[in-house]
C-alpha cells in the first residue's frame, strides 16, 4: 500500500529523512519531494544534512576517519555471528512469556586472518522441542574463545544469549566473555560514517548491502526475518510433507547464512573505503 500510495515521488525523497517525522510531509506541502531539491536554509540535524549532501553528489558519504576507528575494535579471529528467533502469543514452552523470543537458528562465518578463507557453521532446530539447549551447546562448541563477534545490531543477539542463560545458567559465565568481545556493524552507519543515497535513510543491513557492495536478498525465498520464523514454525510444527519441510530449511539456511556473509562484505568494502 505504502509503494502505491508514494509511487509518485522520485527516489531519495524528503519523506526518507532520517528521523524525518513530520519533516517530510512540511517539505512536500511546500511542494519540496526529492532530498536534494532541500533548500540550504531549511533546517536539517547533522544526519539530514548529510543525506541532503550525498543526495545532490549522487555518491556516498563516507568519514574515513571513523570507519578506520571502528574498524581498529575489529581483532582476529572475526566471528560474524545472526540469529533467527520466533515469538508466539501463546507459549510452545513452560516457562515463556507471549511472544517471547526463541533462538532456533545461526549462522557464523569465521575469518581466521586477514587473508584467510570464511568459514561457515550453522545450526537450525529440527524438532518440536525447545531449541534453546541444543542452540546454546552448537554456538558454545564452534564460536571461537578469542577474537571480536560481529553481529548487525548485537544488543538482539547478546539479549538471546543472556535470556538462554537464564535457562541455562551454565553458561553464563561463557556469554559473559561474548559480551566484553561482541562489535556492532550497525554502529558506523546508525552514526551516519557511511551514507548511500540508495539507502533512503536506513541503517539496517537490507539497506546498506545493496549500497555498500551490489549485492542483497532479491534472489532468496526467504527475504527477511519474520518471514524466517513464519516458515520456520509451518515445517516444524505443522504437519507438511518431506520434501517441503526439507526445501523450506534449504531456504531457511539460505537467508541466515546470507546475512553472516553479508557482514563480512560489509566490513571488506568499509575496509576498502577507509585505505583509499
Amino acid at each position: 500500500m505504502h509503494d502505491l500510495c508514494w509511487v509518485h515521488l522520485p527516489e531519495s525523497d524528503v519523506t526518507t529523512l532520517y528521523r524525518g517525522g513530520k519533516k517530510g510531509l512540511r517539505l512536500l506541502q511546500e511542494g519540496i519531494a526529492a532530498l536534494k531539491d532541500i533548500p540550504d536554509d531549511f533546517k536539517l540535524t547533522d544526519n539530514q544534512e548529510i543525506q541532503r549532501k550525498a543526495a545532490r553528489a549522487g555518491q556516498p558519504h563516507v568519514d574515513q576517519r571513523a570507519i578506520a576507528r571502528f574498524l581498529r575494535r575489529i581483532k582476529f579471529p572475526v566471528s560474524y555471528l545472526d540469529f533467527e528467533t520466533f515469538g508466539t502469543a501463546i507459549p510452545l514452552f513452560d516457562g515463556l512469556r507471549p511472544y517471547q523470543q526463541v533462538p532456533f537458528q545461526f549462522s557464523l562465518h569465521v575469518q581466521q586472518s586477514n587473508d584467510a578463507a570464511l568459514e561457515h557453521h550453522s545450526f537450525l532446530a529440527d524438532s518440536k522441542a525447545d531449541p534453546r539447549p541444543e542452540f546454546m551447546r552448537r554456538l558454545h562448541d564452534l564460536l571461537p574463545r578469542q577474537g571480536t563477534v560481529v553481529a548487525f545490531n548485537a544488543p538482539f543477539e547478546l539479549g538471546q544469549l543472556k535470556e538462554c542463560s537464564e535457562l541455562l545458567p551454565e553458561f553464563r559465565p561463557w556469554v559473559a566473555g561474548i559480551e566484553r568481545r561482541i562489535v556492532d556493524l550497525l554502529l558506523p552507519f546508525r552514526r551516519f560514517h557511511y551514507c548511500h543515497p540508495q539507502q533512503n535513510g536506513s541503517a539496517l543491513m537490507k539497506a546498506v548491502l545493496p549500497a555498500l557492495t551490489g549485492r542483497g536478498y532479491d534472489q532468496l525465498a526467504i527475504q527477511d526475518g519474520g518471514m524466517a520464523s513464519q516458515e520456520f514454525l509451518r515445517v516444524t510444527v505443522v504437519d507438511v510433507g518431506e520434501e517441503e519441510r526439507q526445501r523450506v530449511r534449504r531456504q531457511l539456511e539460505e537467508y541466515c547464512g546470507q546475512d553472516t556473509i553479508g557482514m563480512a562484505w560489509i566490513i571488506d568494502g568499509v575496509r576498502r573505503l577507509a585505505e583509499s
